[in-house]
Parts: structure tokens; C-alpha cells; sequence
């Protein structure tokens, strides 16, 4: 009599998290743009920035562009081969993100603990490029 062993394949990849991942710092990207756009004055408070106007308003228009932007990436991750554009454009908005803040607190405009926020930008700029490097050629493209 012949017994029989289940093995579990060690040579089957599983999902990719990196999309996944991507998906949720788009979510995250979002979710801060929301609360520009709802608390801005706590916003800036956060990042040790002036709060009178125009501040609150200009941050207010920042958040609705990181808002769309986030949901731009989260769908871009979703399917990485046929999203490529919205990722490079993504992966464009993160960049510039990450550079931004770090002027504005080389500047003084932030304080020092606006770092963490370009450094979240930074890796999230890192996220992407590996997502877009990964990605599968679309088919017809």
C-alpha cells in the first residue's frame, strides 16, 4: 500500500504585495487629503506651520488634489500593468511631494517634525517605482 504526502509547491509565487501596498498608501494619500481639507488648521499645526490665511485655504486646495491624486494610485495599484500611467503620475506626485516639504523645512516653513511627513512621501515614491518596475507589460502596449 502506496502512502500519499501532501506537499505544499515552494516554487508557486504568491501575490505581489507591493501593489497592495501602493494601494494603501494611495488610500492613506487620500484619507490626509480629506483632513486638509476638513481640519487644515490642525494640519498645519502638526507640521509647525503658520495657521493664519491664506494658509488654511491654500491647504484646503492641497488636500483636494491629494485626495483625487490618492485615489488616482490606490486605482493605478490595482491592476499595475494596465494602470501605468496613473502610477508614473503617482510616482510624479510623491516625488514632488517629498521634495516640497523637505524646502519647506529647509526653509523654515515647517518645522522639523514635517521631516517624517517627507520621508512617508519618499518611501512611498520608492513603493511606486518598484510597482512600476514589477508590473507586466500590458497586453496591446
Amino acid at each position: 500500500m502506496k502512502s500519499v504526502v501532501e506537499t505544499t509547491p515552494t516554487d508557486v509565487p504568491g501575490p505581489d504585495p507591493l501593489p497592495t501596498a501602493a494601494m494603501a498608501i494611495g488610500g492613506l494619500t487620500a484619507a490626509s487629503g480629506l483632513a486638509l481639507i476638513v481640519a487644515p488648521r490642525f494640519v498645519l499645526w502638526v507640521l509647525g506651520a503658520g495657521r493664519a490665511e491664506p494658509s488654511p485655504f491654500l491647504f484646503r486646495i492641497i488636500g483636494m488634489f491629494m485626495t483625487v491624486s490618492g485615489g488616482l494610485l490606490a486605482d493605478g495599484a490595482r491592476s499595475p500593468a494596465q494602470g501605468g500611467i496613473a502610477l508614473r503620475w503617482s510616482l510624479a506626485a510623491k516625488v514632488g511631494a517629498a521634495t516640497a516639504v523637505g524646502l519647506g523645512v529647509r526653509s523654515k516653513r515647517f518645522g522639523k517634525q514635517a521631516l517624517a511627513l517627507a520621508a512617508f512621501d519618499a518611501a512611498a515614491a520608492g513603493l511606486v517605482a518598484a510597482v512600476i518596475a514589477r508590473a507586466p507589460a500590458a497586453d496591446g502596449g
